[in-house]
């Protein structure tokens, strides 16, 4: 009698495991659907964020205002596609005007909700231009941006550009950087140097005379930048740096132990005559 009621609970009991294997398993699938679902729906997302940020950089002309007939050229894809959950970003992109192969000018794009843009503008220019968009001046720097200086005790630029590439990352890696998010209440940050710059570039009027742009980033973002050129010089050609930042918070950098740059902006950075300006929550330009 034993044996034949056991009989029957033990059927029970299989069943009810094979029963709950069964919902383990078709809730595994279905969600493991949900995350496939949810990751396509993300990257058609990202895909249409990087539409709109392209297709709002490529609205602006810049232009020397020696030679406003002359635009700048425009770099299509951009640089580097940054995001920040430190400062809580969500999406971002960076793009780069040149002139004879030197870059002049920075749009930073950078969302916090995936609907409105910040635009971010900075020049890297030693000259004054113009940034138009639809025929209306939207930003005309009034000073240049950057002032190139001849680093002291650097080796001379190799002859062939390999040479000189390995050089500057060499030398990039000597600068270091911080950052402090004011109006987060945080302290100076130590920015991470990207290994591979931003713009490699040639000049069209000297062999020897090309350069690259290094970003300081906190997570990916760019923060501070480091442009280094080779350029002549009484004895030769000799290498050159700039420094400057994509923020209106305080940046220092330093060569060793040698402070080179320090600077903190406006944190409202408004001035279309300034060398960087700051449009806030700009909607996303109609296809």
């Amino acid at each position: 009698m034993i044996g034949q009621s056991a009989k029957p609970m033990w059927r029970t009991v299989l069943g009810v495991a094979v029963a709950v294997a069964m919902v383990s398993t078709l809730c595994g699938l279905l969600g493991a659907a949900d995350e496939v679902q949810q990751g396509k729906e993300e990257e058609a997302r990202r895909e249409q964020g990087l539409r709109n940020m392209q297709r709002s950089a490529a609205q602006y002309t810049l232009s020397s205002t020696d030679t406003p007939q002359r635009a700048f050229k425009f770099h299509e894809t951009a640089v580097i596609r940054p995001s920040n959950p430190i400062s809580g970003t969500q999406d971002g992109a960076l793009y780069v005007w040149t002139d004879h192969g030197r870059p002049q000018a920075l749009l930073k794009f950078f969302t916090f909700n995936n609907k409105t843009y910040s635009h971010a503008w900075l020049s890297l220019s030693e000259n004054i231009f113009v940034a138009e968009r639809g025929g209306k001046v939207v930003w005309s720097p009034a000073k240049p941006g950057i002032k190139l200086c001849e680093l002291a005790g650097a080796p001379q630029p190799a002859e062939t550009a390999a040479a000189r590439l390995r050089q500057m990352r060499t030398l990039a890696a000597k600068f270091s950087a911080t950052y402090t998010a004011v109006h987060l209440g945080a302290k100076p940050f130590e920015l991470r140097l990207l290994t591979q710059p931003l713009l490699r570039y040639e000049t069209d009027d000297d062999y020897r005379a090309d350069g690259a742009l290094f970003g300081y980033v906190q997570s990916t973002t760019p923060i501070g930048l480091l442009l280094l050129e080779s350029r002549p010089a009484e004895d030769g050609h000799r290498w050159h740096y700039a420094f400057s930042s994509l923020v209106t918070g305080p940046v220092t950098a330093r060569y060793g132990d040698l402070e080179i740059f320090s600077l903190e902006r406006d944190p409202v950075s408004t001035d279309r005559k300034q060398p960087f300006v700051l449009f806030r929550e700009q909607p996303v330009p109609k296809e």
